[in-house]
């Protein structure tokens, strides 16, 4: 009998290689057959775990969120309030720069969500929860000076946008920080 382990296992192998499809193909590109051919499993294996290519796309932005928060959150050691937003802040964009591909993966979901409500629904969680925590780190920054969930907000909205701008290739990743940077400065600075 396969273990908890081994399934979880198969299971990440497969949406890695829908994340991958996507970045190399395009999310027009995925299928069960595409995924099982590039997860080099079978489409039975697929379909064991995943009845519809929907369904794969849904999981793949919950692995991908799951993966992003884990990756922030790995860190035993407290970090800082500032640095820390600084890091919820800015850690797409070297990404965006660096690996075009896979940046437009999020981007590509993010597209898809437009005619899928459930998958609407992952991604905005997901963007809510961020806010609610840059928002959690403004206030314990600057307690009492304004409202901390408007400026988390405006600051995620101004990420979300240098993100695409250094995507697409019209700002740098050091223009995108300097952007930030002011303006993060006229939340903490008071």
């Amino acid at each position: 009998m396969e273990s908890r382990a081994d399934r979880e296992g198969k299971r990440t192998t497969i949406l890695l290689a829908v994340l991958h499809v996507i970045a190399a193909r395009g999310i027009g590109e995925v299928s069960i057959r595409s995924v099982a051919a590039d997860a080099g499993v079978s489409v039975g294996r697929v379909q064991h775990y995943f009845s519809s290519k929907r369904e794969l796309i849904r999981a793949t932005t919950a692995f991908m969120i799951s993966a992003a928060e884990a990756h922030h959150f790995k860190t035993e050691t407290p970090r800082p309030p500032a640095d820390e937003l600084w890091e919820i802040l800015t850690h797409a964009i070297p990404l965006a720069a660096e690996s075009p591909a896979g940046t437009s993966v999020f981007y590509s979901l993010v597209a898809a969500s437009v005619a899928d409500p459930e998958l609407a629904a992952i991604l905005s969680e997901a963007e809510a929860s961020v806010e609610d925590l840059i928002a959690r780190h403004l206030a314990e920054l600057v307690p009492g000076s304004w409202d901390p969930q408007a400026g988390a907000r405006h600051l995620l909205a101004l990420s979300d946008g240098l993100t695409l701008q250094v995507l697409i290739g019209h700002l740098t990743a050091d223009q995108a920080h300097t952007t930030l940077r002011a303006a993060l400065d006229i939340y903490t600075k008071s």
